[in-house]
């Protein structure tokens, strides 16, 4: 141990280089905290969208399950109607 005395002490100046740092460090938190919330916004738009264009997607559907529904039903009668018609001819 040397002969020179090391202790704590506080110091009531303040250095602009620690103002200029914190102030550096408080704008960087605001732009960061800003960022997330336009991210946010954006994640919102594009939900909405995106459930839009599930229910788009879920009407497509179903008006095209209706269709084949009714095509099958004319393809049923028709074979009915020719099923009959060879029994007919058979008698």
């Amino acid at each position: 141990m040397g002969t020179t005395q090391e202790s704590w002490h506080v110091d009531r100046r303040l250095q602009i280089t620690h103002i200029l740092g914190s102030l550096t460090m408080g704008l960087g938190a605001v732009m960061y905290v800003g960022d997330i919330r336009k991210d946010v916004e954006v994640l919102k738009a594009q939900r909405i969208e995106q459930v839009l264009q599930d229910q788009r997607q879920d009407a497509a559907a179903l008006e095209a399950k209706r269709e084949v529904s009714t095509q099958l039903q004319r393809i049923d009668q028709k074979l009915e109607k020719l099923v009959d018609g060879q029994q007919r001819n058979r008698r």
